[in-house]
């Protein structure tokens, strides 16, 4: 049988690196630029494939997916096609031999039993490389799909607490188990084998409301922080990890996102900027993902230059912080996410293929010359 794995000891919680990074979205059409373009990801399973080693070779992380159901609309659609999570992960696990790939679950759509088996599958495949992103569940379009209804904000994580409380039990306790709640019960529950990492599987959230926040606390390792920008950053990464260690005595790592735009110099870098997120930008299909994570919008002034930030924001990685200039600027915004207390950023671009390969030449070597990043080969060593 395969050994145990102290989740700890993965990429994402090890002490490998100081500043862990990730990719984000590349699972589906469009990644998470809603732009249609040349150079744009197409969710094809060549290209998932190509991407993932990189990343796997030049020391990246982890992968982590965005879990869709149907397009967003507009003039291109985008999203409409993606990959399911946990096959996906599955699949890029087993051509992978270091990073950890996530798969990302929604809870209203499936009973903890079910994601705890399957996520089971995928830490045995890899060898203790899996990890867990949890979804309370907003879109009601795509709920709609499933018969299932929408609950209010709130509502929706104390589904998700007791959720995932099923969930740790069902990958720690020896032998059956009862579980009575007032959303699951269950009789004689088991499901083995377990998970390799121990205690269970890395588990993260994303969380920008005090709702998300608390579940992070309770039962996450890692937390998408819904950071948006710099100014801001460090007084709401000290708040989580406070939060977190004096009302549940626990060490929450936090990752903040990162959307980049790499040329050699910053005005080459913000005129491309502009132009994707910008003059190509599929702004309806922004504006309909705004409607459904913001309900109050429906009668709102799109000209507006908070909503027109917001739709930009949208359409530029959804929501991630915009990181735009040289190599030198790129790396220097990174490192200043880290010292306002990033344990890690997941990283986007408009063209995947494009920045993995500026990470490679030129924005690794300066992370590891700054001493946040270790060479894969003494971190493999390691």
């Amino acid at each position: 049988m395969s050994a145990a794995v102290d989740k700890h000891q993965t990429p994402v919680m090890s002490d490998d690196n100081a500043l862990k990074l990730g990719i984000f979205g590349i699972n589906m059409r469009g990644g998470v630029t809603l732009v249609e373009f040349d150079g744009m990801v197409q969710a094809r399973w060549e290209e998932n494939v190509r991407y993932a080693q990189i990343a796997d070779r030049i020391g990246i992380d982890a992968i982590v997916p965005v879990a869709r159901w149907r397009g967003y609309g507009g003039r291109s659609n985008l999203g409409d096609e993606s990959f399911e999570t946990f096959t996906w992960a599955a699949g890029l696990l087993a051509v992978t031999s270091r990073i950890m790939v996530f798969s990302t679950f929604h809870v209203p759509v499936g009973h903890p039993l079910l994601a705890a088996k399957m996520g089971a599958t995928a830490d045995h495949i890899s060898g203790g490389r899996w990890g867990l992103n949890i979804v309370a569940g907003w879109n009601p379009e795509e709920l709609a799909m499933f018969g299932v209804d929408w609950r209010e904000h709130d509502d929706r994580y104390a589904v998700a607490d007791e959720w995932t409380t099923l969930l740790k039990q069902l990958w720690t306790v020896a032998g059956e188990s009862d579980f009575h709640g007032s959303h699951f019960n269950l009789e004689r529950g088991c499901s083995d084998p377990k998970p390799l990492q121990r205690p269970y599987p890395v588990i993260m959230n994303a969380g920008t409301s005090s709702a998300g926040r608390e579940f992070a606390a309770r039962h996450s390792d890692l937390i998408y922080a819904g950071l948006t920008n710099f100014e801001t950053a460090g007084g709401q990464i000290r708040a989580i990890k406070s939060h977190a260690r004096g009302q549940h005595g626990r060490e929450l790592a936090v990752f903040g996102r990162a959307h980049i735009v790499c040329r050699d110099s910053e005005r080459e870098a913000r005129r491309e900027y502009e132009r994707l997120h910008r003059e190509l930008a599929d702004v309806e299909g922004a504006r309909n993902v705004v409607r459904l994570n913001m309900p109050n919008s429906q009668s709102a002034d799109w000209d507006s230059i908070d909503m027109r930030q917001i739709i930009e924001g949208m359409v530029a990685g959804f929501w991630a912080i915009p990181v735009v200039g040289t190599p030198d600027q790129v790396t220097q915004r990174l490192l200043d996410l880290h010292a306002a207390g990033c344990d890690g950023i997941s990283l986007s671009w408009p063209d995947f293929g494009e920045g993995l390969a500026q990470m490679e030449e030129l924005i690794m070597p300066r992370l590891i010359e700054a001493g946040v990043r270790t060479p894969v080969a003494a971190a493999v060593a390691g």
